[in-house]
This record gives structure tokens, sequence and C-alpha cells, in this order.
């Protein structure tokens, strides 16, 4: 569940920060902040592109990226 919510926070601040600012330089840091504080707890998968190429690659399973996409 811990999993959930950090790809849930992460994903709504990186797109927080696009909406707001669209300046890449912030959309970037806000990405390396998030991965840096959260990666380690749910891989970082923070755009659903990210989480389908994981699920190809079979490193996660088909219910991990059902939850990450939710």
């Amino acid at each position: 569940m811990k999993k959930y919510l950090i790809e849930l926070i992460g994903t709504f601040l990186l797109t927080f920060v696009v909406a707001l600012t669209g300046n890449p330089v912030a959309i970037g840091a806000t990405l390396a902040a998030m991965i840096y504080m959260g990666g380690y707890i749910s891989g970082g998968h923070f755009n659903p592109a990210v989480s389908l190429a994981v699920l190809i690659s079979r490193r996660i399973s088909g219910r991990d990226f059902i939850g990450y996409i939710i």
C-alpha cells in the first residue's frame, strides 16, 4: 500500500508542476526529488508509460501495474 501512495503523491506533484510552470528545469528537479525520496519504495514509475515498460520487461506484476495506473 505504501508504494501506491508514493506513486500517487509523486504523480500528483509532477502533474502539478507541469501544469503550473511548464518549466523544464522545475519539472526535472521535481522528478529527481521524487525519485530520490520515494524511488526505493516504489521504483519511481511516476509515468504510466514507464510502468508499462517495466511490466513488459517483467520486473513488476500485473497487479502492481494496475495499482500504479489507478
